[in-house]
């Protein structure tokens, strides 16, 4: 089973609902016009149009969108980088999914927030999570 599909149910499991975009720019798109409470990001998204450190630095430039929690999930070892950047956290894969679930949820709980987040699907796309329970 691919490491996203893990993740996917990790996140089912933890009370959370996948959906998907099929690129980051689309996502980056539905952001602006409907915010997530938390964001994971593969640094090494690459589109075409738009790559993961690119909308790292679209996000925390916004106005709107600076206050985002952003977890970089990433197979790239270069965390101060990712956390110079904005990233609230930043994972190196591989890693158990139960991890990502754990730090997603403190952060959320500390910030009062159960709702909902943008995680990579894989290389190429990005998956919308919406909390459950919202």
């Amino acid at each position: 089973m691919p490491k996203e599909s893990l993740l996917k149910y990790e996140l089912m499991d933890s009370d959370f609902h996948v959906s998907y975009f099929k690129s980051g720019g689309k996502a980056f798109q539905k952001l602006k016009t409907s915010p997530p409470d938390a964001i994971v990001l593969d640094i090494l998204l690459e589109e075409g149009e738009m790559e993961g450190r690119t909308i790292l630095g679209e996000l925390k430039g916004s106005v709107d969108l600076n206050e985002v929690p952003v977890f970089v999930s990433t197979a790239l070892d270069v965390r101060e980088k990712g956390i110079s950047l904005g990233a609230k956290d930043y994972l190196v894969k591989p890693y158990k999914p139960s991890q990502l679930s754990k730090v997603i949820m403190h952060t959320m709980l500390s910030n009062g927030k159960q709702g909902q987040m943008l995680i990579p699907q894989d290389y190429m796309k990005t998956k919308r999570v919406k909390n459950k329970k919202s």
